[in-house]
């Protein structure tokens, strides 16, 4: 950074002339006057661009990180309480905020300070997953006051994603009143337009933490340790309260593990962001869960939070096979959810789900019939590296693997790959029909050639697909 700087000394009275420039884009021109008798008035006058980099260190201790310029004039008056007046604009920076997956981009500022107090016309911006937000309001700055604020935060479509289980966009206006440095209370209304949970097919490895104790640490070490070991914290400071209202008439979906469903309903958010308390819910509207080829409907089901912010499951599917009817219920956390089978009358698990997608007894089916069962369970559970026909189809170099069961019991295997980017060749082997092949050759400009040869012989035919 280049300094500038050159003024007089007369009558007590300091007079200075500054120019700032370099670190980043800084480029600040002004000076005053400042008395050194008396009260020792203060009169300063700086304008000119200010690049947030100088905040950087500040704001990524917090988990931020904020690129951009800013246009100020300022001017410092007063004596040993010094009164700030003047005003800040932005346009075109990004705000990250890196432990809550949020980007705000095209960020506009508009600020204006006068009396200790930072009066908000606006300050916006575009959500990276879509929609935007603009918040109004003013925060004090005065010695002691905590920076007291109300600022009013209004959602238009905004979108927000965790990256793993929930997906939402929401409409509404929020507020932040009182002391932000001692808990602040959060509320509003938000209407969710739309939300997705999404129930993971594959659990994550288990991950345990491993005590590990430095024996006969040399004094360097033990030193190191304590410099990094954290600290208790002994601050005043509050977490933000919350009195938030949430709904969702319906658009909530669920969604994996063979589940699709649809939910709506309303929630209330009280507590704190570190102890949040959630009542209320969503219910079932519609949804179904399909296991191999056999869809169950839901009848019934709901969605709570059990006082945290991951998604509690609550859902009931029932049929009849035979003259078996089977539930199937979906219970627990969002992220790990148990799936369980039972039946009138009551049968085993195993043989629960063998009425359910074959229609007959364990004791019955055939080892192809087996291994669907297996797969099917794997993937239902979430657990493994993969289901089976996956790992099957992986080490077989083929690009579909399948194992199909008609109304009769009858199963039959097929094998597909494409040989290249046109043509795709099916071979299907069934207990009754014998072997059939199949070539699938895409012409281009939506025709296709596709024709078969077996034991029962054979066909060609030429088709057309168009989207509209």
């Amino acid at each position: 950074m280049n300094i500038d700087a050159d003024g007089t000394f007369q009558d007590n009275r300091v007079t200075l002339n500054l120019k700032l420039s370099g670190g980043g884009g800084i480029a600040l021109t002004g000076g005053g006057a400042v008395g050194l008798a008396g009260d020792k008035p203060l009169d300063f006058k700086f304008n000119g661009n200010l690049p947030f980099s100088v905040l950087a260190g500040q704001l990524a201790a917090q988990g931020f990180t904020l690129t951009g310029n800013a246009n100020v004039d300022i001017r410092v008056g007063g004596n040993a309480a010094p009164a700030i007046n003047g005003t800040l604009s932005s346009s075109g920076g990004k705000l990250v905020d890196v432990r809550r997956n949020i980007a705000l981009s095209n960020l506009a500022i508009n600020v204006s300070v006068a009396d200790n107090r930072a009066e908000i016309s606006r300050v916006s911006g575009n959500l990276s997953g879509g929609g935007s937000v603009t918040v109004t309001g003013n925060v004090g700055f005065a010695p002691g006051s905590g920076f007291p604020a109300d600022l009013k935060i209004a959602l238009a479509n905004a979108g927000y994603a965790d990256g793993t289980l929930v997906a939402v966009t929401a409409d509404g206006t929020l507020t932040i009143t009182g002391p932000l440095m001692s808990g602040p209370v959060l509320g509003g209304r938000l209407s969710l337009t739309k939300a997705a949970i999404t129930v993971p097919a594959k659990l994550p490895s288990s991950l345990t933490a491993i005590d590990i104790r430095h024996r006969f640490a040399p004094a360097d070490v033990l030193k190191q340790m304590e410099a990094i070991r954290p600290k208790s914290a002994n601050g005043a400071s509050k977490p933000i309260a919350l009195d938030l209202q949430i709904a969702a008439p319906n658009g909530i979906f669920v969604r994996g593990r063979g589940i699709d469903a649809e939910l709506g309903g309303e929630l209330k958010v009280t507590g704190t962001a570190v102890a949040p308390v959630i009542s209320g819910g969503f219910q079932m509207r519609r949804g179904r869960i399909v296991i191999l080829s056999k869809r169950l409907d839901f009848t019934d089901g709901d969605i709570t939070f059990g006082g945290g912010l991951i998604p509690v499951l609550n859902l009931e599917a029932s049929t009849t096979s035979s003259s078996t009817t089977i539930t199937v219920d979906v219970t627990g956390m969002a992220n790990d959810p148990t799936i369980a089978f039972s039946s009138s009358p009551s049968l085993p698990q195993d043989e629960v789900l063998a009425q359910l997608i074959f229609g007959q007894s364990m004791s019955k089916l055939s080892p192809a019939q087996i291994a669907q069962l297996a797969d099917a369970v794997t993937q239902l559970a979430g657990g493994g590296s993969g289901s089976l026909l996956e790992t099957l189809r992986s080490n077989l170099g083929v690009d579909d693997l399948d194992i199909k069961t008609d109304d009769t019991g009858q199963t039959s295997v097929s094998v597909g790959r494409y040989i290249n980017k046109r043509t795709y060749l099916q071979v299907e082997q069934g207990a009754q029909n014998g072997a059939q092949a199949t070539i699938n050759l895409d012409v281009g400009k939506g025709v296709k050639l596709k024709a078969g040869a077996g034991s029962e012989g054979g066909s060609a035919g030429i088709f057309y697909e168009h989207e509209y």
